[in-house]
C-alpha cells in the first residue's frame, strides 16, 4: 500500500429547508457528537452522497422507461457509467473491443 493520498474534493455549501424540529434536533446532535469526538458533518455529508447517487440512478431508469416506451434509443447505464462508457474485450460480438 501507497503512502500517497488522493487529494479531498472541495466542498461547497448548500441551503436545506427542514422543518424547525429537525434542525433543532441536528443542533443538539451536533453538540454531542462534537462532545464524544464524531464528526457530525462527515456523516451528513456521506447520506446526501448515498441519496444523491440513489436519485440518480432512479431517475436514469425512469429516464431508460420513458425512452423504451416512446421508440427513441439512450445509452444505458450501469455503476454511474453510460454503455459506451465501458470497454469490451477485443473481438467481442458488439465490434467495441480494442485494438
Amino acid at each position: 500500500m501507497g503512502v500517497l493520498k488522493r487529494k479531498e474534493e472541495p466542498s461547497e455549501t448548500i441551503t436545506l429547508r427542514v422543518p424547525a424540529s429537525v434542525k433543532a434536533e441536528i443542533d443538539r446532535l451536533r453538540e454531542r457528537t462534537n462532545e464524544a469526538g464524531f464528526d457530525l458533518n462527515g456523516t451528513i455529508c456521506e447520506s446526501i452522497i448515498r441519496l444523491t447517487r440513489q436519485v440518480r440512478d432512479e431517475m436514469d431508469a425512469l429516464d431508460g422507461k420513458r425512452a423504451a416506451r416512446d421508440g427513441s434509443r439512450k445509452a444505458a447505464r450501469a455503476n454511474g457509467l453510460a454503455h459506451s462508457d465501458r470497454v469490451v474485450p477485443g473481438g467481442a460480438a458488439d465490434g467495441q473491443g480494442q485494438a
